[in-house]
């Protein structure tokens, strides 16, 4: 009875931050987590087809920008452990990231792109992260 009760809190939880806004951890992971990085062979190529594969580019509605760190996830999620919702965490490793902007968005949506080693700021919420802040040197 119990666990179907906690079950029910959880649900109701997960229910009531979609309706409000609130990024989730799931929306995080599709957005901005590429570990390993797709082998495609160049940084354009490799955003415009992650980009389309992501659904940030569909009918012409291109996302402008994106950015993907190839980093593991325990190394990102460990960042959220016994944080407050709303906390800023930054990695204190550098990793890769691909960087990625809206070149072209006619006949379809092309992207430009570039690597970095960089350390990777999230926002946390519920203990895992939920929004990339920024990624810098």
């Amino acid at each position: 009875m119990s666990s179907l009760w906690w079950t029910t809190i959880l649900l109701l939880a997960l229910t009531v931050s979609t309706c409000y806004g609130v990024p989730t951890y799931q929306d995080f992971l599709h957005r901005h987590v590429n570990f390993p990085r797709t082998p495609i062979p160049s940084n354009a190529a490799y955003c415009s087809a992650m980009m389309e594969r992501r659904g940030m580019s569909v009918h012409r509605r291109c996302k402008p920008f994106n950015t993907f760190v190839h980093a593991p996830l325990t190394a990102l999620n460990t960042l959220c452990i016994n944080q407050p919702n709303q906390a800023i965490r930054t990695t204190q490793q550098h990793f890769r990231v691909t960087v990625c902007k809206l070149i072209r968005s006619r006949p379809t949506c092309t992207y430009t792109g570039n690597q970095f080693n960089h350390r990777v700021r999230v926002r946390c919420w519920g203990g895992h992260p939920v929004h990339l802040d920024a990624t810098f040197a």
